[in-house]
């Protein structure tokens, strides 16, 4: 049935609090939002064309002041829904819309397109207001047997490792201790998923792995066991809890102002990481043996095999960039060729990884506390995707730096819509200068 995202907001949306069929899985979480240290994060633009460096700079700018200076940690908990659905990368409660974090995001995104008129976002603002008001809280807990019920998660798609790593791998951390024996369903749109989806698992949660299911059409579950992640909780219930947290004294008085808006919502994406990412940064490093840390290298350039399965972009005028790598000791690594562990253990060697914009910077979950990683990007990734991987770094407690070079293959100062595709990076003498000052400045310190 298609989805019908004209209907009144309160039709849509599962309000929680207000509406039945979501219920947490005892014992009931204690918090849903609480300080974190998080990461150093600096940007530098360095094109070498001087107009778009200007429209880089302006952008960092903005960029900074937006920030928000308190980072904090998002819970997330195991939770029973009754009479859901999961259809391809959502799940809907009693027909309604779970805005269940990245998945969502992605369906606020799909409604706020579909319903662009100001009449039609007044009316959502107005109905999320009136609902949070109304929510009871706190939510209830399942009472009776939960073993008999399958869990269900979302997954985006099957071959991106982002989404992978950082919305459904670290769910599994929540039933890690489950021996019902009963099924974990990842709930994808359809195609095949690649390899690395059942090696990840296998490799973090090997109890979990037989029993692991890809499932891409939709299914409907009178009880399922999931995770609910308080994203979107923030802004929809009324909760004394987060008042206390985001009111207290030296926290960014911007967390106090939390609404439903996009681009409040994007601040505190890019200000927060969820419990689940730390746990699965917790139970991956767990599964590191120490010897495997000793032998990776501790200077590290993340290449890109893209004569395999990543998505071809092209990287350009790197050449000097890695001469001057290569004199300083690095290592020329593709963290697709490692096996899961590797990846993992390699990012707990590094003391510097350097790598152009791409999916393996999800693994800054991994990182070392402290370790330097140098994302290369461009006007374009400034503009569309620049602060997907604060959560990776927030979590890890590393030092996050970007430098926006110039895009590869196209008119010097181009820079063409994301509707055109994400384009590649080309490394120029700005670039390259800059990045050899930022490894040059970490290796005097350390």
């Amino acid at each position: 049935m298609p989805l019908d995202l004209a209907r009144p907001p309160l039709s849509v949306f599962h309000m929680p609090g207000v509406h039945p069929g979501l219920s947490y899985l005892p014992p009931r979480p204690g918090w849903v939002l609480r300080p974190a240290r998080g990461a150093r994060v600096r940007l530098f633009a360095e094109s070498d064309d001087e107009t778009l460096r200007a429209a880089q700079q302006a952008g960092v700018e903005g960029q900074q002041r937006r920030l928000l200076t308190t980072v904090m940690e998002i819970g997330s908990a195991p939770v029973v829904l009754r009479n859901a659905q999961f259809r391809n990368s959502f799940a809907m409660i009693d027909g309604r819309i779970w805005l269940n974090g990245a998945a969502g995001s992605r369906m606020r995104q799909r409604f706020d397109a579909e319903n662009a008129a100001d009449w039609r976002q007044s009316r959502l603002t107005h109905a999320f207001h009136r609902m949070r008001q109304r929510a009871e809280v706190p939510l209830p807990v399942w009472q009776g047997p939960a073993t008999d019920m399958p869990v269900a998660i979302e997954l985006k798609n099957g071959f991106n490792y982002y989404h992978f790593t950082t919305e459904t791998l670290g769910s599994l951390a929540h039933f890690a201790a489950d021996d019902s024996g009963q099924p974990i369903r990842l709930h994808l749109p359809g195609g095949e998923a690649r390899a690395f989806v059942r090696g990840f698992v296998g490799a973090v949660f090997p109890a979990l792995a037989d029993r692991l299911e890809l499932v891409s059409a939709g299914t409907r579950y009178d009880r399922v066991r999931s995770v609910y992640h308080h994203q979107h909780y923030l802004y929809q219930v009324e909760d004394a809890r987060v008042a206390e947290i985001v009111g207290a004294a030296g926290t960014d008085p911007r967390w106090a102002a939390l609404r439903p808006a996009g681009n409040q919502r994007k601040a505190v994406a890019m200000a927060s990481f969820g419990s689940s990412l730390r746990l699965l940064r917790e139970h991956a490093l767990r599964q590191v043996p120490a010897r495997m840390v000793a032998q990776m290298p501790r200077l590290v350039w993340m290449g890109r095999d893209e004569a395999g399965a990543a998505r071809a972009r092209g990287v350009t005028g790197h050449e000097a960039l890695l001469a001057g790598l290569d004199a300083r000791g690095f290592a020329r690594v593709a963290f697709e060729h490692l096996s899961p562990l590797e990846p993992i253990a390699q990012m707990q060697a590094a003391e510097i990884v350097i790598a152009p914009h791409g999916a393996g910077l999800a693994n800054m979950v991994y990182a070392r506390p402290g370790a330097l990683v140098i994302e290369i990007g461009t006007r374009q990734t400034q503009r569309y995707r620049w602060g997907d991987f604060l959560p990776c770094a927030h979590v890890s407690g590393c030092c996050y730096d970007t430098v926006f070079a110039d895009i590869s293959r196209v008119a010097p100062g181009a820079v063409p819509p994301i509707s055109a595709g994400l384009l590649g990076v080309h490394i120029g003498q700005r670039a390259t200068h800059r990045i050899l000052s930022l490894v040059d400045a970490a290796l005097a310190v350390a």
